[in-house]
């Protein structure tokens, strides 16, 4: 298998896992978003950290927050006018959301297990 090919193999197999809806219909990388932000508590964590830490633009954090936020997931503490700096954190139903993701992720985390040894030793091969 070319560099080319394996590359495009395992990028299609990341894609394919985080396309399956998790439960309450929340994608695996909203499930990224809502775990950093647990991660932080009560006190919220700046966007332009959570933007650090699950590899997206300032921008498109914000975007990405918006349907949480309107969902009741998670809320913005409007401790400064400035957008960057603005942190988020994680409401009550959000924290009782994220438990049942977080069961559901491993569930399939173990699900595709097999799956990605397999990938991964083709790509290495």
């Amino acid at each position: 298998m070319e560099t080319l090919e394996k590359y495009l193999a395992l990028r299609n197999f990341v894609n394919e896992t985080e396309k399956r809806g998790l439960v309450y219909g929340t994608s695996f990388s909203e499930y990224l978003i809502l775990r950093a932000v647990n991660n932080h508590g009560k006190a919220g964590i700046r966007r332009v950290d959570l933007a650090e830490q699950v590899g997206l633009s300032i921008s498109g954090v914000t975007r990405a927050i918006a349907p949480l936020e309107k969902q009741g997931y998670v809320e913005t503490l409007d401790e400064s006018t400035d957008a960057r700096v603005r942190k988020v954190a994680m409401t009550p139903t959000g924290a009782t959301l994220f438990l049942d993701m977080e069961k559901d992720v491993e569930r399939r985390m173990i699900a595709i297990h097999s799956g990605l040894h397999k990938m991964l030793r083709e790509v290495t091969a």
